[in-house]
């Protein structure tokens, strides 16, 4: 991907030619440590997380997202297959995976729904989902990190006000692009080219040059070619002594992980039945004797104080979930947010899927009104449409008990329907909800155009943020989606702050994108800033409705679609 983008996609410097920049420059060459999640060949068929890491072995898989095009999928192939043979010895290249064995102690006492065939499925494949950059981390003075919800991958590309079909956003396609230069296709080209030569020597014009094949290129483009969607996203940059801890977590990592290779035999290991040999022989390396790993012996003459920064204000924890460790430090986050929020949190999330939070949540506030507090505790839910219909019902689970079941449409008819049967009590309503101290809005992002005609003149954004604010006084960003996956099955990676002026700025960032206002001074009531939300996300439900322009970039969360087999 390019990083910084000119007029379009391809106007810059590839990330991957960065890396080599700079660890082939003739003064002090770094070296580049990758460590990715194993790409599996589930994976590759469903997300295609780490595109051209089998080389050009093996034909392009289409992802959820779409096919690159043919100039792209060439360099991320030619790529891994340079790093593959050494060419470029400072870039170090290793894959992990989370081994199955501990699948079934991770979900032990997790609540969720899950399809006996599709779900199982998916829950075989537990991933590595941590997204973190460490900096010179050998050279305290200038060390910094990043811990992230961004990927690497082009079609995450966006900026912040989300353009409706910005061309610096890469261009995807429906259908495989090398269909387009298939045999066929050229034997065809060279036919009809042919004919028309003979036509113009039978008239007596001049012969003239091809021009089948761009027509051709140019015919595929525009039926099946579309623009990346719009992709919202947080990461945070940080130094000091939190340092310290981002490369235990790295090193940690490092030494559980293998040089990767691009054979064709990878795929086969992430079987069932080659899972099952794997964990084999993870747990027989269990009961050999651990050996430091070189990096992690290198590295322990740091210590955390090396960090430190003088003028340093704030303070802040690194978050994980872990279950080759039973961590799962950021739920207990999320947990300890929820319990200590007393008039509004405001989450951005991938995933809003998790009924367990949403049953806590109701619980605190229940005894905060129950020990004589009686101010609203105000909810700001800022999630996408599930990606899959199997995501539908645990979305649902946590719609229904912040009072919005109605967003989801399908669901809420059902429980309407087996309420008038008896069969279970009618969904609670928003102004219930009220009544017991939450007021709870779901919105979603969206961007349109100028001058919208018709419903193809706008598109939802995708949310791929990890955000929590409570308070303006505290805020967790990472990895870490708001689902069974990333609060128990997951790798994950959170930073957890009480740095109150960064929680305040931040709400105040997201909160501008979204209305166009920043909301409150610090501490400041949000009643008025709650109405102002959800009368803009009706203006532009309705003005989607009806072929008018947005007015910021939030509208209400709908979803309007037969729920399918439940996922983790």
């Amino acid at each position: 991907m390019v990083l910084v983008r000119g007029g379009s996609a391809e106007d810059g410097i590839r990330y991957g030619d960065l890396l080599k920049q700079i660890a082939t420059r003739k003064e002090n060459p770094v070296t580049v440590r990758l460590l990715l999640w194993h790409d599996n060949a589930a994976s590759y068929a469903i997300q295609k997380n780490n595109p051209g890491l089998y080389g050009t072995r093996v034909p392009t898989i289409g992802a959820y997202a779409g096919y690159y095009g043919e100039t792209h999928d060439r360099y991320n192939r030619e790529w891994f297959d340079e790093i593959f043979a050494n060419k470029v010895p400072k870039i170090v290249l290793h894959t992990r995976e989370v081994a199955l064995k501990f699948r079934d102690s991770a979900l032990a006492g997790e609540k969720y729904k899950i399809s006996p065939i599709d779900g199982r499925a998916g829950s075989i494949y537990p991933t590595h989902h941590q997204k973190m950059i460490l900096i010179d981390y050998e050279t305290p003075a200038r060390a910094i990190g990043y811990v992230m919800g961004h990927n690497s991958t082009t079609d995450f590309w966006d900026t912040v006000d989300h353009r409706f079909q910005d061309r610096r956003r890469e261009t995807l396609y429906k259908k495989n692009p090398a269909e387009w230069d298939s045999k066929l296709a050229a034997a065809a080209d060279e036919a009809q080219d042919w004919y028309e030569r003979q036509m113009r020597s039978m008239m007596g014009q001049a012969d003239q040059p091809s021009r089948r094949k761009a027509q051709r290129l140019m015919e595929f483009i525009k039926q099946y070619g579309f623009t990346a969607k719009p992709y919202q996203d947080v990461s945070l940059r940080v130094r000091g002594a939190i340092l310290y801890d981002m490369n235990h977590n790295f090193c940690t990592g490092w030494a559980e992980s293998e040089q990767a290779t691009s054979s064709l035999m990878n795929a086969i290991w992430m079987t069932p039945a080659g899972l099952a040999v794997k964990a084999a022989a993870a747990k027989a390396a269990t009961e050999q004797p651990v050996k430091v790993h070189p990096l992690v012996q290198d590295r322990s003459r740091f210590k955390a104080a090396d960090f430190a920064l003088k003028d340093c204000h704030h303070s802040a924890q690194l978050l994980r979930t872990y279950p080759a460790y039973q961590e799962k430090s950021i739920k207990e986050c999320y947990a300890n947010l929820t319990r200590l929020t007393h008039h509004y949190i405001f989450i951005q999330n991938q995933y809003i899927q998790y009924e367990e939070w949403a049953t806590y949540l109701t619980a605190c506030v229940e005894k905060l009104r129950s020990a004589g507090y009686t101010k609203p505790i105000y909810v700001f839910i800022l999630t996408s449409t599930p990606e899959t219909d199997g995501m539908d019902l645990a979305t649902y689970d946590v719609a229904l008990q912040l009072g919005r079941s109605e967003t989801m449409k399908v669901e809420h008819e059902e429980a309407l329907k087996r309420a008038k049967r008896g069969k279970a009590k009618a969904p609670i309503t928003a102004a219930e909800l009220e009544k017991r101290g939450i007021k709870a809005l779901m919105a979603s992002m969206w961007s349109g155009a100028e001058a919208p005609k018709s419903p193809r003149d706008y598109e939802e954004t995708y949310i791929h943020a990890k955000v929590a604010i409570v308070d303006d006084a505290a805020f967790t960003v990472g990895s870490a989606n708001l689902n069974v996956r990333s609060m128990a099955l997951d790798s994950e990676l959170n930073l957890l702050s009480q740095a109150k002026d960064v929680a305040f700025d931040l709400r105040k960032k997201l909160f501008k994108q979204c209305t166009g206002a920043e909301g409150p001074a610090q501490f400041g009531d949000m009643e008025t800033t709650f109405n102002k939300w959800l009368e803009l996300m009706r203006e532009n439900a309705n003005a989607m409705a009806n072929a008018g322009p947005l007015k910021g970039q939030i509208a209400t969360f709908h979803v309007d679609r037969q729920p399918g087999p439940p996922v983790i």
